[in-house]
């Protein structure tokens, strides 16, 4: 259940300085990649933690400025993972209020829904987090008031966060969309700081003596992720000579406009590919190059089972069936799905 803390009379809240142009640097980079409209409603994804305290202050210092009509909202999950989620919810509450921000709350017990869904408790957080972002979207978007705005979600990810989203998907093997991570803007969700890095986030807030709350487990070696942090980047870092995480942000941000550049081209060539709902023509298919094949087969699929991608095997396995001499052949790709060469036609059959 999503809950909306009460107003209470706001603190005396000085007007924020520049701090030496890191404000700045995030607002360009918010106008360069139209990430905030004149009419905007933000919710921001407030965890506790240091990188969601310096977003909300980087939007309470463009509300200040009064650049932009905009409206500033704050949102928290409470995820039950560890003892201290309790007193990370009460730090945030006490927060907003003194601040007078709107503060929405909802309480997900992520170690049961990781278990229902079989899933890890990070990947179980995640569709916690996002499934009540788009609650409150929702919400928002039916009430009158806010009928002109946009809304959008503003979460605390930054420059050490891709770079190290990059490597994670290495070692798994990943493809273009894995190597273009935690993309700037992504309907309603929006990520300001990543044009920032954790070392700027750290000075300024303990310049300014904002207050957080510390997650300890950042910094166990249990989370492959924060192996990747403690040791692998800096020892990448001090090999090369030089500071690697923002290139490898950069590349991601320039593969981010390589995917968007395969997606249109995606979109056209399945149109062109596609002869009824669930029938491709063969001859077109098998002219594709395999990442735009790949492409192809994943949108045909989804647009029966959403969300459903073939695995390595199964796509070897219809590339070998699609360019082979003889046809009539039937592979299976599970979930209720099977794809059928057939003559000049690639059929999709679904039980």
């Amino acid at each position: 259940m999503l809950h909306l803390q009460a107003e209470v009379q706001p603190r005396a809240f000085k007007m924020i300085e520049e701090f030496s142009g890191q404000f700045i640097k995030i607002k360009n980079y918010c106008e360069e990649h139209n990430l905030i409209s004149q009419r905007t409603v933000v919710i921001v994804a407030l965890s506790g933690g240091i990188d969601s305290i310096y977003l909300l202050h980087f939007f309470i210092w463009l509300q200040q400025r009064k650049v932009y009509n905009l409206d500033l909202v704050a949102a928290h999950l409470n995820h039950q993972i560890r003892e201290e989620a309790d007193r990370d919810q009460a730090f945030v509450e006490k927060l907003c209020s003194e601040l007078n921000i709107p503060l929405f709350t909802k309480r997900v017990d992520v170690p049961s829904l990781a278990e229902q869904r079989q899933k890890g408790e990070e990947e179980a957080g995640r569709f916690a987090r996002y499934t009540f972002f788009a609650e409150l979207v929702e919400n928002m978007q039916k009430e009158k008031s806010y009928t002109d705005y946009d809304i959008k979600v503003a979460l605390g990810h930054h420059q050490d966060d891709l770079a190290e989203s990059v490597v994670l998907n290495i070692g798994r093997g990943t493809g273009l969309a894995g190597l273009s991570t935690l993309r700037i803007q992504e309907n309603y969700l929006i990520r300001p700081l990543l044009c920032i890095s954790k070392r700027e986030i750290k000075e300024l807030v303990t310049e300014q003596n904002w207050q957080w709350v510390e997650d300890h487990t950042n910094q166990s070696d249990f989370y492959l992720r924060n192996r990747i942090r403690n040791h692998l980047l800096p020892v990448w870092s001090e090999t090369v000579g030089y500071e690697i995480k923002p290139l490898i942000a950069r590349m991601a941000y320039n593969l981010n406009e390589a995917e968007d550049a395969l997606f249109w081209t995606k979109n056209k060539v399945f149109h062109e590919c596609i002869i009824e709902e669930t029938i491709l023509s063969l001859k077109k298919v098998k002219q594709l190059p395999r990442a735009l094949f790949k492409h192809v087969i994943d949108q045909w699929v989804q647009s029966k089972v959403p969300g459903k991608m073939l695995s390595h095997s199964q796509f070897e396995q219809l590339w070998q069936i699609v360019h082979g001499e003889h046809g009539n052949k039937l592979i299976n790709v599970g979930d209720g799905i099977k794809i059928k060469r057939y003559k000049a036609r690639l059929m999709l059959l679904q039980e």
